[in-house]
């Protein structure tokens, strides 16, 4: 299935759905199956870009935030061309009902197995963690329904919605820059979508890349922070490159993958490959010396450890419902089962962020 594919079914998806007063664990199943299927069936722009415009459309429910979401400041408005607005704002509207909110996110030691569930003030999906360990970046709703990027302390305090975007900002994942100071997302509607940096100190949000329909997706920052590597659909094509954070021309990196991420000392580029190779593959950070690593049509998603030694990834053959969180070992190659879930982020070198299997 091509990115064409992916965005022909998104949209007959968000189309066909009425919205519905559901409980949170209604729709995080539905949720679940939108995006894993996506992630998996085609494994390129519809991964990033319509997993929160079709979560979202598809919900009428909301997150059980104990605290409401603020955020003290200004607006700002992106710049000309922007296809966005972020305003750093106290919300002064209503804090949407809420749902029944079942284990959507917690941790796991993978040298004891011990877990620990996320508070529920922070309920949410697609979680990924700031480069200190203390904080968590998230999709939540906001007052009027719609996908937004909320940021938290890891133990559920000062919850503030970062992103107020006049189209879909929500597209997962999205990524820290390494100092903290900024997060890389997809904001868009179903024909476009393209990659977007917030910085978390003034608001203030800039346009990375400026792709056709449709578009790009599945930003990760490269180690030094002077770059994006992303995903995007060309003509039926489906590629991982790099751009400059601060915009312009972009270079490709590997054709026929996606979901790509540089490893921390970013010498190792790791992608989901789906084209004459399929499974978790590693290349140089060129894009050269492509090899596969796992073997498999259903694996997505790789995660590098902060030392770079291990990489998690999903697995999907049993379908959205059965995903499989397993770690490889990068030097020896060896696999290990962690998890019924969708990995979702390295907290530390032991211990990783799953999002719970909705059923």
């Amino acid at each position: 299935m091509n990115e064409q594919d992916v965005l022909d079914r998104a949209k007959r998806a968000a189309m066909s759905v009425v919205h519905s007063d559901d409980a949170f664990e209604g729709l995080l199943r539905r949720h679940d199956r939108k995006r894993r299927n996506k992630r998996i069936a085609a494994g390129v722009v519809g991964i990033a870009v319509f997993v929160a415009a079709v979560w979202t459309v598809t919900s009428g429910g909301a997150f059980d935030r104990t605290e409401t979401p603020a955020v003290p400041g200004g607006s700002e408005t992106g710049p000309a061309g922007s296809n966005c607005v972020v305003t750093r704002c106290t919300q002064t509207g209503p804090t949407p009902p809420a749902g029944t909110a079942p284990q959507t996110g917690y941790l796991i030691d993978l040298n004891t197995g011990e877990t620990t569930q996320l508070p529920k003030s922070i309920a949410g999906c697609c979680y990924a963690v700031s480069p200190d360990g203390k904080m968590v970046a998230y999709i939540s709703l906001d007052d009027a329904g719609m996908g937004q990027l909320f940021i938290a302390r890891l133990d559920g305090t000062d919850v503030q919605q970062v992103t107020h975007a006049q189209r879909w900002a929500g597209g997962a994942p999205f990524d820290w820059s390494p100092d903290g100071a900024a997060i890389a997302y997809t904001s868009g509607d179903e024909d476009l979508f393209n990659i977007f940096v917030l910085d978390l100190a003034t608001g203030e949000t800039s346009q990375v890349t400026n792709e056709k329909p449709p578009g790009a997706g599945y930003p990760q920052f490269s180690p030094d922070g002077a770059s994006i590597v992303y995903e995007v659909g060309r003509g039926g094509d489906l590629d991982v490159r790099i751009v400059p954070v601060t915009g312009g021309k972009s270079v490709p990196l590997v054709g026929g993958a996606h979901m790509g991420t540089l490893s921390p000392d970013g010498s190792t580029l790791a992608v989901a490959c789906s084209g004459r190779l399929e499974g978790i593959c590693i290349a140089h950070a060129d894009g050269t010396n492509l090899r596969v690593l796992v073997s498999g049509p259903s694996l997505f998603g790789p995660k590098w450890s902060p030392d770079g030694t291990r990489i998690a990834y999903g697995d999907q053959a049993d379908g959205p419902t059965g995903n499989k969180v397993f770690v490889m070992d990068v030097a020896t190659g060896g696999t290990t089962f962690v998890a019924d879930g969708f990995v979702d982020d390295w907290l530390d070198d032991h211990t990783l962020l799953i999002e719970a299997v909705a059923r």
